[in-house]
């Protein structure tokens, strides 16, 4: 059997396992980092489960519309009871959902629901959460988590000894996942899912924060290293030690807290943090969809930059942000500022230029977005990543700009 298909067939077998558990009213939890595929288990399990399944995005929640969203569960699950006499919570991204003012609210809530409620017995549940994230709010009083069984992700069985199998082991040992991801091309590329893996600011961070002891130490304990921490490294740690994807992520997962650049939660921190990231460029393009939300703010911080540093910034954003559009004199109070030039994105361009970019030359910086930068909303755990290289031509996209 090809590498590929037993990856493919071990994926299978969980959602399959992991379906009956949940018909049978049991309480789940999956952690990976981002982008690994907690995503890709919910939606296959939401549809392997039916109209009984209840399946929630934590990535919806908003400040907003937090009591909307506990509702519609609400009445998911009322709906699929009377329905189906059953039903399936399937809850991903939980920790960015309990990460809202109302999270504490929310987990009480769920308890009453899914453990001590009427038709407690009678719903099963699946929540998945980041590595490094809070997945408990303290003080809350709910015994919701300590009653929820730790599930491990997707996992191959013993491969064989053909080159293809050898390479899987190698590069990801039995992290089915990792290993179905590097065979999505229709040929097996461990070296791109790799790249992609080392630019994304988001997987890196989480990994770090979760399993810095294990990377050091080379090797998962089962009997003291945590839940959280042996989630982070699927794909890094095999029952034969450090993959080749370790070996290649290693610098980055083992950077020191001084070398960690969590974005600031001062302004005037902020500033210097900026004119740190830009020091040594004669010119710099700041690449950011919503760049142009708040003019005052970002003029109010590029003039605190521009103080420090004498590059120059130009701005790259689109021409309609939160539903209005960007007046040509909001553009000339940014590039009335010495030092300072201004542009908005092609249609042409808009798909591609979905990241937060600082271009200090080939390579340069994944930024947190402008609200964060400017001051304007709470950096929370954001931090600025370095890149090497951006796969996007920053200068071409420049030069085709348009100018306000």
């Amino acid at each position: 059997m090809s590498s590929e298909r037993l990856a493919n067939e071990a994926v299978e077998g969980w959602i399959e396992t992991t379906a009956f558990q949940l018909l049978a009213g049991q309480r789940l939890l999956v952690r990976l980092p981002p982008r690994i595929g907690k995503s890709h288990l919910t939606s296959r399990l939401g549809k392997a489960l039916g109209d009984s399944a209840v399946v929630v995005d934590g990535a919806t929640f908003t400040e907003a519309n937090q009591g909307e969203r506990r509702d519609a569960i609400e009445l998911g699950l009322q709906r699929a009871i009377e329905a189906h006499g059953s039903a399936q919570l399937i809850f991903d991204s939980y920790d960015r959902a309990i990460s809202r003012s109302q999270g504490a609210r929310l987990q009480t809530w769920l308890s009453s629901r899914i453990i001590d409620g009427q038709h407690a017995r009678d719903i099963g549940a699946l929540f998945t959460a980041r590595c490094s994230t809070e997945v408990h709010r303290a003080g809350a009083g709910s015994p919701l988590i300590s009653r929820v069984t730790p599930v491990d992700p997707p996992s191959t069985p013993t491969l064989g000894s053909e080159a293809s199998d050898v390479a899987i082991r190698e590069w990801f040992g039995q992290s089915a996942l990792l290993a179905d991801r590097a065979h999505a091309s229709g040929t097996f590329s461990p070296t791109a899912l790799a790249d992609t893996l080392e630019l994304d600011l988001s997987y890196i961070d989480d990994v770090r924060g979760a399993s810095s002891i294990i990377i050091e130490a080379g090797a998962v304990d089962e009997a003291r290293d945590s839940f959280a921490a042996r989630s982070a490294v699927y794909g890094l740690m095999s029952k034969d030690g450090p993959t080749k994807l370790l070996d290649r992520l290693r610098p980055l997962l083992l950077a020191s807290p001084a070398d960690d650049p969590t974005w600031p939660n001062d302004w005037s921190a902020g500033v210097q943090k900026f004119a740190q990231l830009v020091a040594g460029a004669t010119e710099v393009i700041w690449s950011d969809r919503y760049i142009y939300r708040d003019i005052e703010p970002l003029r109010h911080f590029l003039k605190a930059v521009l103080a420090k540093s004498n590059c120059t910034i130009r701005l790259l954003g689109t021409h309609e942000v939160s539903g209005r559009t960007v007046s040509r004199a909001e553009m000339a109070r940014l590039t009335a500022l010495p030092g300072v030039d201004a542009r908005f994105m092609t249609q042409a361009d808009y798909r591609d230029l979905h990241d937060r970019h600082l271009v200090t030359g080939q390579g340069g910086w994944v930024v947190p977005q402008a609200h964060v930068i400017v001051g304007k909303q709470s950096p929370g755990s954001t931090v600025a990543a370095p890149a090497v290289s951006f796969g996007v031509d920053y200068s071409a996209v420049w030069r085709r700009s348009l100018v306000p």
